[in-house]
This record gives structure tokens, sequence and C-alpha cells, in this order.
């Protein structure tokens, strides 16, 4: 079954508790983090990550869209985060976050940006628990779904069903102006879990 996960940076952060309480309906709660840097962008910090965290005790994972993500890693593992997905892109070395998130005992996830091909993500297929591909390009100032994220979530959930690492099978995750309507199809081209934002909290 196609889980989803509620993006707390879509949320409406002047009521961010009852933005929480709402977000929990789902089990699960999600960190876009962004840094101004890697990404256009600028959502909070791990500070706000903190205190969100203290109140919920729902799963939490977290997108680091941000240049160096190995120093946010141990900090929102003492936040309660389970699930963390670093950019390939972002990285020179992804081992080695990859192997930190690990030693903390979370699951580790390698995310890709919108124009990165499915196949860069390979050499790290035995280290990682789930792939979070981006839906749509950060700057874009729709932030809408693109009809290509279709094509590439059914070529990645492909290469993963072909592959797995010690931990089990690989999840395929999405991230990125997902609506609501399009939850069927994605499932059935092998998405496991749904990153919802607007989508969501907009309801």
């Amino acid at each position: 079954m196609l889980k989803i996960t509620p993006s707390i940076a879509s949320a409406d952060l002047l009521n961010i508790q009852s933005e929480i309480k709402k977000a929990e309906q789902t089990g699960r709660l999600h960190f876009d983090m962004e840094d101004g840097n890697f990404s256009p962008d600028i959502t909070f910090g791990v500070d706000l990550a903190r205190q969100i965290a203290a109140v919920t005790d729902v799963r939490i994972d977290a997108h680091l869209m941000v240049t160096c993500p190995q120093k946010y890693i141990p900090q929102l593992m003492d936040c309660k985060v389970k699930d963390i997905a670093v950019h390939l892109e972002a990285v020179e070395y992804p081992s080695e976050c990859l192997g930190l998130i690990h030693a903390g005992g979370g699951r580790a996830g390698l995310a890709l940006n919108y124009g990165t091909p499915v196949s860069a993500v390979e050499p790290w297929l035995d280290q990682i628990d789930y792939l979070l591909l981006q839906t749509c390009e950060a700057g874009d100032p729709t932030l809408s779904f693109k009809p290509y994220a279709m094509k590439k979530i059914q070529e990645a959930g492909e290469m993963i069903r072909q592959q797995g690492n010690a931990q089990g099978r690989i999840e395929l995750w999405a991230d990125g102006g997902i609506r609501r309507e399009a939850l069927p199809e994605l499932e059935k081209l092998g998405l496991d879990c749904a990153v919802l934002g607007r989508a969501f909290f907009a309801e």
C-alpha cells in the first residue's frame, strides 16, 4: 500500500500545532530542509525540527536539500528522525552520509534532482534503504509535478526491483508537486511513498 508522508514545510506554520495533528493521521511527518544554497529556497533548520519532534510520536523522515548534509544528520537523529535522504548531487562521498545514518540506527536514502538520471544512483544501491526522486525542479515557481517524472519513476522501479541490500528491498519515494489524483497511477508504477505538501495541507 502506498504510504503518504506530509511535508510540514507546506503547512500553515502560524498554526503549526493543528497542522501537526492533521499530519499525524497518516502516521508520518516529513521535513523538507532547504538551505538557500543547494536549493534556492529556505525552509527551516534543526531547532524547529527538534521542537516539532518533541510534540509528536509519529515516524519522522527528512529530505536534506543542503550543501553539507553530514553536519545535520547526527542532530536530526537526536530529534527522533528515522529516515534521512541526502542528495547525491550535494556530496562528494555519499557513502560517508549513508554510513552516518546507518550508524545511528536510521534508514538511509539517496535523493536525485529532477534532471539527474536514475542510473546515477547505481553505485550506491547496496547501501540505501530508499531512493527519493524529485518530481519537480527546485526553483520552478509553479512547483508542479512534471510528466517526465512518471517515466523516471517507472525506470527507477524497474531498476530497484532487480536490486536489494542487507536490509531488504529498496523503497521508491517521490517528492514534488504530487497531487492526490496521481497517487493510484504512481502506485501502479511501483512507488512506495509519496511526499505530499500543498496537496495535503491545503485540503
